[in-house]
């Protein structure tokens, strides 16, 4: 009996569960950490006082309490995706767990769209934009934790039904590469630039949030798209699979992926693809594990090379616009009607 609840509490669908209760807690607790945003307040107007030494020590610190959130969000959602990944399924298997998923969005979201009336007001059913617009500017409820922690868990489902059809190390390693490809042009000039434009509250609507500190209700810092997941789970249900070091790759995966979201939370570059800091993840995990045909070897050089040299356009597309003479006039005449 003994052995039995040891097994019960080491599986993978209780360390799944584990990690749900941990992502609840933090959605529930981290806007309502307003000691963390206290903190940063004192902090930075501290910093303006102290001299270099002292102010440079403040702002390590300063930049350490702000990125408290993010490193909490990310390490649970990377977590619950690992755990997924670890769970022992079937095509069949996985096919009635991603239904059943499915099924409970639809659900999650109906519930939503019942409770704001949209059907009385509008007199037929929304589409599936103004589904996208409704749930996107839904306040973050219960409701709303509990959707978009299906749709982290459907995206790990989605992914590990992908990499059902990894059958060889080799593979693994092109299939992160053109994912890091693809999601660099999609999301910096391709369609999901595009939705991002014109319909932000749609993409908002499936994307994983990491909420601010201190907000008292949830407002979003940043956002986790939803092909990160998916292709998370793809890497660790192969390397578990494929006999790689899984916690290895986890820990490389966490690291990397949290860094590129503390660069972007913190000003330092305006946008990074997450899927190339998971391929470089993977690359570095399982650096020596690949045996690449010499043809394998020259299509991954290929696709490397590719996105390295479309990354100085990409950042040309991101840039900051620069402010126009019109603007820098109005903004001159607004200072000087401001100071007379």
């Amino acid at each position: 009996m003994k052995n039995r609840l040891h097994w019960s509490l080491q599986s993978p669908v209780a360390y799944l569960a584990a990690c749900l209760i941990v992502y609840f807690g933090l959605w529930i607790g981290i806007p309502k950490a307003r000691f963390l945003a206290t903190l940063a307040q004192i902090i930075d107007s501290a910093t303006k006082t102290a001299s270099l030494p002292v102010s440079i020590l403040l702002s390590i610190c300063g930049i350490i309490v702000v990125s408290v959130p993010t490193i909490l969000f990310m390490a649970a959602q990377v977590s619950v995706v690992y755990q997924f990944s670890r769970l022992r399924l079937g095509f069949r298997g996985a096919a009635l767990v991603w239904l059943g998923l499915f099924a409970l969005l639809v659900m999650i979201v109906s519930g939503i769209i019942w409770r704001l009336d949209v059907v009385n007001k509008l007199h037929r059913w929304p589409t599936l934009r103004e589904i996208g617009f409704i749930v996107g500017m839904y306040r973050h409820g219960l409701l709303k934790m509990f959707m978009f922690a299906t749709i982290l868990l459907l995206a790990s489902c989605t992914g590990y039904l992908v990499s059902l059809r990894i059958r060889d190390r080799n593979l693994l390693l092109p299939v992160v590469m053109f994912a890091a490809f693809i999601d660099l042009w999609t999301v910096s000039v391709g369609p999901v630039s595009t939705v991002m434009k014109r319909a932000p509250e749609v993409v908002s609507a499936v994307s994983a949030p990491i909420p601010q500190a201190g907000t008292g209700a949830f407002v979003p810092a940043l956002m986790m798209g939803l092909g990160d997941p998916l292709f998370m789970a793809v890497v660790f249900a192969s390397v578990h699979k494929l006999g790689l070091n899984a916690r290895r790759n986890y820990s490389f995966v966490l690291a990397i992926m949290t860094l590129a979201m503390l660069a972007v939370l913190l000003d330092f570059a305006p946008y990074i693809p997450a899927l190339i800091a998971l391929a470089v993840a993977v690359v570095l995990a399982n650096w020596g594990q690949f045996k690449l045909s010499r043809q394998e070897k020259i299509s991954t050089a290929i696709v490397a090379l590719a996105l390295i040299a479309t990354l100085p356009l990409v950042w040309y597309v991101l840039r900051p616009a620069p402010p126009t003479e019109k603007s820098t006039h109005q903004q001159h005449n607004r200072d000087s009607s401001s100071n007379p």
